[in-house]
């Protein structure tokens, strides 16, 4: 099964300069947790800020500029490779951005696991619209951290 992992606030944000634009830790430990057992795949830029946490995962890094390796990574120039190693692996896949990621996984995957947090953030890179592609709501738990309410939906295909 493929799935997408994101977090965005009420703008659709996800990003700041190259890391997340807040400190959740309800969303960071759910993310964790969600994706422990699986292959993670995400660009270079994403990689740089999960690098820390990569030893404890099994990562494929995409990169088409990048001519060196990633520490605890795998390293493809495209989805579709990456998707073909990841599917050796027989473990459950999980993209984790950036935004091109995300776009181009959203067509081919079967389930979007998002965070909607209630707040707005400054940031520089929002997540594609993805209510049509995932109209279906399978499950939805509501919670808060610091007077910040958060969502978190999993989302499926028609």
């Amino acid at each position: 099964m493929i799935n997408i992992i994101v977090a965005c606030d009420r703008n659709k944000l996800i990003g700041h300069k190259g890391k997340l634009p807040w400190k959740i830790e309800k969303d960071w430990n759910y993310f964790l947790n969600k994706t422990k057992d699986g292959i993670l795949i995400m660009g270079r830029v994403c990689f740089e800020d999960f690098e820390s946490y990569a030893a404890s995962r099994e990562v494929i890094v995409l990169s088409k500029a990048h001519s060196g390796s990633f520490k605890n990574a795998h390293r493809c120039y495209s989805l579709i490779e990456a998707l073909h190693l990841a599917r050796k692996s027989k473990k459950e896949i999980w993209i984790c951005g950036g935004k091109k990621v995300y776009q181009e996984a959203m067509p081919i995957a079967d389930r979007l696991y998002i965070t909607l947090i209630d707040s707005n953030f400054e940031g520089d890179v929002f997540f594609p619209d993805w209510q049509e592609t995932f109209p279906r709501e399978i499950s939805c738990i509501e919670s808060q951290e610091n007077k910040i309410k958060l969502k978190f939906l999993i989302l499926s295909k028609k």
